[in-house]
């Protein structure tokens, strides 16, 4: 196998290798909200408040800075200006809005009278809002501070709303409502099920709702939040509130103010609800352990990355298994507590594992039994066990391509380079053998990658191979019969630069070494070959010729061919004028005169198409003349069928 190639970068060449991972479970979770990730979304509802420009926005801005423990500005001219002036008391959406952004900033004056909240309370006692309108109405007298008057009728019409509308959204807010009402929610209660299930899963990790965010995050914080009112579990197992909080995490990179507000919203009440807490077990560092460095370190926390608060918490690798042959090479093994509660460490070179790629199966508990945990059990991680590689035993000859005689090795130590200059022609081969090993066993490797750079010194050409292992003896050896291998070469003479090049993701030093000079008698000199130039520069302008139009004819042949289409109409005039026109039975009414005018104006707008208009002028111009004459034809046609058989009778 063989490749061409200007430049080789070792870093290039471990790139895709680099990104090699495992899938984690559908039922755990390995990250959370980072301290930085907090801070850019403090950053979002920051910028939306400042200066606050879409009052829904605002709102969500200053609620997700309350859910931070921000503080927020206190009776702001700016934002208490634009509240009232976007305040519209007829429309509910805009009264919850500014009721909430009024108290939550501490702003004084119009809104302070209460009569917006008293017209809402006295709406929500009559069976005529929406379920969107009812929720706008009972948060926000529930945000400005009031008591709901009647709670049982508001229920009562409640659950008549969903009659009408049971879609999933609806669904969200009633749940809502019903948590802020209180008293016997069962009836709403009993509809989390039924959300519940129009739930869609996504890779088998994830669960979202149709809506995306703000829809999944109204359903989720409504359900436990109505859970809690209600004091029973919701219809949520463990392993659907991992997968709904997956989902959330996924969508960390959110940039609106509502967005972020849900987000922050489902994640605090994931982090202390009486029912699912779900556990993150996470890696710290690249996962990535060697004789250097043995250990390997876990982060266990809830979903914002703090502290779980049930005491000391137990965390063990159940088993660690090489991916390439399902070997498990260490189990029940326990980390010990790092440098605070959230960390935890564990060296996993105590037994001796090889280099390759694992999975650690981890699990975390406290002393004492948690059933809120979720998600703690089994969650895989992705862990690679490197190692130095060195070359053993590198030998290097020329010999016959026919075989009469054999390569003549020469050893080379590794790192360093032959000190002759080895010469090879078009009937002779190339040979080299080397084994790869372990620096610290003195194991074979079988590594990804292992090539062989050929680099020409005058004109810096570069022709790559691959090194091929025996897979007995785990030996790599590498044939070159130069003969055949000519025209890669360009047939190009000369001294080479031999570097093996070996990398792989298992690897701490993946290496290019040149390791020795070759000189190539082939048929063509270095004179004759131009320098080769880097891809990267700027490229010849291609100039493109366009096909140059045909000679017209000289204009009297033109003319006369003009002409020669004109004669039978000339004919028929003169015919006309010798026999006589006899016009006696044309009906001179307006569908008559409509229908020959119309059938001439197209014929002379044929004529004009040839000469000036294009296709799509014609056709505008075609679709009203033809309009016309259709009608006039059908309304002469229909008079003189009708004539022809008054005259029959």
């Amino acid at each position: 196998m063989m490749f061409f190639m200007n430049t080789l970068d070792i870093t290039l060449l471990l790139t895709l290798l680099s990104l090699t991972g495992f899938g984690n479970g559908a039922t755990t979770t390995t990250s959370f909200l980072s301290s930085a990730e907090t801070s850019r979304l403090h950053e979002v509802f920051k910028s939306t408040l400042n200066p606050p420009s879409d009052l829904g926005a605002a709102y969500y801005a200053a609620f997700g800075l309350k859910l931070q423990g921000a503080s927020l500005p206190v009776n702001d001219k700016t934002l208490c200006q634009t509240v009232l002036d976007k305040f519209k008391k007829d429309n509910y959406e805009s009264v919850f809005y500014a009721s909430g952004l009024w108290k939550s900033t501490g702003c004084k004056g119009q809104l302070d009278n209460k009569a917006h909240i008293r017209q809402l309370v006295e709406d929500l006692k009559q069976d005529k809002l929406s379920m969107v309108d009812m929720y706008y109405a009972v948060k926000s007298v529930v945000d400005f501070g009031e008591k709901l008057t009647n709670p049982p009728q508001i229920m009562k019409n409640l659950q008549a709303a969903l009659k009408k509308d049971d879609s999933i959204s609806s669904l969200g807010h009633a749940f809502h409502i019903a948590a802020m009402l209180g008293g016997d929610v069962t009836p709403i209660f009993n509809r989390i099920e039924d959300a519940v299930v129009q739930a869609d899963e996504v890779d088998g990790k994830y669960l979202q709702f149709e809506g995306g965010l703000s829809i999944t995050g109204l359903i989720v914080s409504g359900a436990y939040r109505l859970a809690t009112v209600a004091n029973k579990p919701p219809p949520i197992t463990a392993e659907q509130a991992v997968k709904f909080a997956n989902y959330f995490l996924s969508r960390r990179s959110v940039q609106t103010s509502k967005g972020a507000y849900f987000l922050l919203d489902v994640l605090k009440i994931f982090t202390d609800n009486k029912y699912h807490i779900p556990v993150v077990v996470s890696l710290l560092g690249p996962g990535v352990v060697s004789q250097e460095r043995p250990k390997v370190s876990v982060m266990v926390s809830n979903l914002l990355g703090e502290v779980l608060p049930f005491g000391p918490m137990s965390v063990t690798v159940e088993s660690a298994t090489r991916s390439a042959d399902d070997v498990v090479v260490l189990s029940k093994k326990k980390f010990e507590v790092g440098t605070d509660a959230t960390m935890f460490t564990v060296n996993l070179m105590e037994a001796k594992p090889e280099p390759g790629l694992y999975k650690l199966s981890v699990s975390a508990q406290p002393a004492k039994a948690e059933p809120r945990l979720v998600g703690n059990m089994g969650v895989i991680l992705p862990l690679r066990v490197m190692c130095a590689v060195t070359v053993d035993n590198f030998e290097v000859g020329v010999g016959d391509s026919d075989q009469t005689t054999q390569p003549k090795f020469d050893k080379v130590v590794f790192s360093s380079k032959l000190g002759q200059v080895l010469e090879v022609d078009s009937q002779q081969k190339l040979v080299a053998r080397f084994t790869l090993r372990d620096k610290a066993s003195g194991k074979a490797l079988t590594v990804h990658q292992a090539f062989l750079r050929f680099q020409h010194k005058a004109s810096n050409r570069e022709i790559t191979f691959v090194a091929e292992q025996d897979p007995n003896s785990l030996a790599y050896r590498f044939d070159l019969d130069i003969g055949a291998k000519a025209q890669e070469f360009g047939q190009l003479s000369g001294v080479y630069s031999v570097h093996l090049i070996v990398g792989d993701v298992i690897l701490s030093n993946s290496f290019s070494w040149l390791l020795a000079d070759v000189k190539l008698k082939l048929a063509l000199d270095t004179a004759q070959v131009s320098p080769s130039t880097s891809i990267y520069q700027p490229k010849q302008e291609i100039e493109h010729l366009f096909r140059e139009p045909e000679r017209r004819p000289p204009v009297a042949v033109s003319t006369f061919f003009t002409g020669l289409v004109a004669v039978p109409f000339l004919i028929l005039l003169i015919l006309w004028a010798k026999l006589g026109v006899n016009i006696s039975n044309f009906p001179f009414s307006l569908s008559a005169l409509g229908f020959h005018l119309g059938l001439g104006a197209i014929f002379t707008l044929f004529g004009f198409f040839w000469l000036q208009l294009n296709m799509f002028q014609t056709l505008k111009y075609l679709i009203g003349l033809g309009v016309v004459t259709f009608l006039c034809g059908n309304q002469l046609l229909a008079k003189i069928a009708a004539n022809r058989k008054k005259q029959g009778h």
